[in-house]
């Protein structure tokens, strides 16, 4: 992506005891062999270059794929052609969240059927992911069927795609370990009377779309605040479900329940956690993006590797982001 040239690092210490995630030099040593093969058949490719589609951007495909070459290398050309066409090499986002404050009108459209921060993309912390933070109850899915065209859907959902991706990218190569983003989802106040099946529909078309364009971006879904008919049974069968299920989507009180809150630290830590999902962040709001990750940068690009970290070395509950950050700075 356009302003982005980031030797993969050696792999950071690990963040906290939870922090689990594997060293990407050490990925692409296990799969040197497989790698090899996908970039014989990509060179025929007029869209493939090998300076940018490294190593590091060949794996995720072989990761989502199972080492199955022939799948990665279709699921790769097909990226190629979907970024060519959207033009998405051509724009560094990471500096504009996903939020109603994003530059991108059609992101605005889209979050004007939003209460403050139902729908926000954004980066607590640069050594870790992109962090979706959804309030599905603050979502009219209904009006933005009614007042929105479909063809808003894919531009719309492929910008909280692309901002995420450059960024999962970005972290994976300054900290060396394969990054990937999470979603927690507060499930307050959410009636099934607010479901918009066109609107799932729109969302599935545009997803099916971007299926193959961004492998190993999503490392799970935590549904939080469930009602309790959803809870109490997922508590008592999820001691017997595969590991690889409950990995990819888990239904938690973080508020309540201090074992289920600790396992967010993977992906974020307390002083970063909005106070909503048990943690002490409390400056969290459309109005508060900025303080993530460089919302009101005016330029494109952003000069991140000039990003400074101001820990918040007592813990304490913050009402503004920008006292553990500072602004990224832009070029």
């Amino acid at each position: 992506m356009k302003g982005v040239g980031v030797a993969l690092a050696d792999p950071a210490p690990p963040l906290n005891e939870h922090d689990e995630r594997p060293s990407a030099k050490a990925l692409i040593d296990e799969n040197r062999g497989v790698i090899e093969q996908v970039k014989k058949e990509l060179q025929g490719d007029s869209l493939y270059d090998a300076a940018k589609h490294d190593e590091l951007w060949i794996l995720r495909f072989l990761l989502s794929h199972k080492q199955n070459t022939k799948h990665a290398v279709k699921a790769a050309k097909t990226t190629l052609a979907f970024r060519k066409e959207h033009r998405l090499d051509d724009k560094d986002i990471r500096a504009h969240p996903v939020g109603k404050n994003c530059p991108n009108e059609i992101v605005r459209q889209h979050q004007a059927y939003c209460q403050d921060g139902a729908i926000q993309f954004l980066v607590p912390d640069p050594r870790r992911g992109v962090i979706g933070f959804l309030h599905y109850a603050g979502i009219d899915q209904h009006a933005m069927v009614k007042n929105l065209d479909k063809s808003i859907w894919l531009p719309a959902l492929g910008y909280v795609s692309e901002f995420s991706f450059q960024w999962v990218d970005y972290v994976t190569r300054t900290t060396g370990r394969l990054t990937k983003s999470v979603r927690l989802v507060d499930c307050r106040g959410f009636s099934m009377s607010q479901i918009s099946y066109e609107c799932l529909k729109r969302d599935g078309d545009a997803m099916s779309v971007m299926e193959d364009c961004y492998p190993q971006m999503l490392q799970g879904i935590f549904l939080c605040n469930p009602p309790a008919w959803i809870h109490v049974p997922w508590k008592v069968c999820r001691s017997i479900l595969p590991k690889r299920l409950i990995e990819k989507i888990d239904f938690i009180r973080p508020d309540k329940n201090e074992k289920e809150r600790t396992r967010l630290f993977k992906h974020i830590a307390l002083q970063h956690l909005p106070i909503r999902f048990g943690g002490q962040f409390a400056g969290f709001g459309s109005q508060n993006d900025s303080s993530y990750a460089g919302g009101e940068a005016e330029a494109d690009a952003a000069d991140l590797d000039a990003l400074k970290k101001k820990a918040d070395e007592d813990g304490n509950e913050s009402d503004n982001y920008e006292e553990i950050y500072d602004d990224i700075p832009v070029s």
